[in-house]
């Protein structure tokens, strides 16, 4: 008898186990880690992410790191070793989350990521060709400025995505002699405001700069405010890629800002999610770079004010709606 009720004991309890662990299947526990979530465009992969992590029923923790990478990296860290399921890295550079991405891998656990760049042991990245972004956008400066003057490039390139928008750039810029490029690295946290002073003091001591390209939107508003200000809104032009409203608004205007390579950053965040999901489920994707594509905003292709860009037909190449016209 009392070894029957040792046996019902012990089943029950197995019973038990096996149904938490069921339940801990179906319904994950999720870090979402961002190095700094100020970014307008990190920001929304977050809150997109987010959303459709909960539409799922999953459990949600995120963290901000204001622009501190350690206390990412140890963020990202306590959540796996608190026995999460997954993490979701937005926008944080994966070269710099080694020992995260190692410890996620030693604990069979998806790591995804947007924006981060490919580094052994992710899961999957989620982004744009941010090389090809560069050149397109390069080459829409360059068309516009003829093939010659002074270029002010301002970005940040520890981020790999970044960086590889500066690749795109210089392969562009390299065959045209008679451009002239001053470049800038401007501080992360803190890029507002590094970007408005160092456009401002460059526009005082460099009367022949014609244009500014930067890396990301955020830099475009504090970039227009400098040049604004000095006066010479009908003179110099800013190119950029990402994709924020408050850009797709200043394009609209026919102001400085003249157009924006955009990224669907919705569905980047909402996909992050999606990739995560197959690789619980044992499915992991073909290439460890999944890229989504973006379209070209100028002045005749701006979306409305509150509205987002019609990624499913928007056009990537300046002629294409010149083109469209004739057929």
């Amino acid at each position: 008898m009392a070894a029957r009720k040792v046996i019902f004991i012990v089943s029950a309890a197995a019973l038990a186990l096996s149904t938490a662990a069921s339940f801990a299947a179906d319904k994950p526990k999720v870090g979402i880690v961002a190095v700094n979530q100020n970014s307008p465009t990190i920001n929304r992969m977050v809150v997109t992410a987010t959303e459709a992590a909960k539409a799922k029923g999953w459990t949600v923790e995120g963290f901000d790191g204001q622009g501190d990478q350690v206390a990412t990296n140890n963020a990202a860290m306590a959540f796996i070793d608190r026995g999460f399921n997954a993490i979701i890295n937005i926008a944080s550079p994966n070269p710099q989350m080694t020992a995260v991405i190692n410890r996620a891998k030693e604990k069979n656990i998806p790591f995804v990521s947007t924006f981060s760049g490919l580094a052994p042991n992710i899961t999957a990245d989620i982004g744009s060709n941010n090389t090809a972004d560069g050149v397109i956008s390069a080459t829409e400066l360059i068309g516009r400025l003829g093939g010659k003057g002074h270029i002010v490039k301002l970005n940040w390139n520890v981020l790999p995505a970044l960086r590889e928008r500066d690749h795109g750039f210089k392969a562009v810029i390299v065959d045209y002699p008679e451009i002239k490029v001053t470049e800038i690295e401007v501080k992360v946290p803190g890029q507002v405001d590094d970007a408005y002073n160092r456009v401002t003091n460059l526009l005082l001591a460099n009367p022949d700069i014609n244009a500014i390209w930067t890396g990301w939107d955020e830099l475009v508003a504090p970039s227009v405010r400098a040049i604004e200000q000095a006066g010479k809104q009908n003179s110099i032009i800013v190119v950029s890629q990402d994709g924020i409203p408050e850009v797709f608004d200043q394009i609209a205007s026919g102001g400085p800002a003249k157009l924006t390579v955009a990224y669907d950053v919705d569905r980047m965040g909402t996909t992050a999610v999606d990739v995560t999901a197959a690789a619980l489920d044992g499915k992991m994707p073909a290439s460890k770079l999944l890229t989504l594509a973006p379209c070209l905003v100028t002045k005749d292709t701006a979306p409305a004010k509150g509205e987002r860009p019609k990624f499913g037909s928007c056009v990537l190449f300046s002629g294409e709606p010149l083109a469209a016209k004739k057929k």
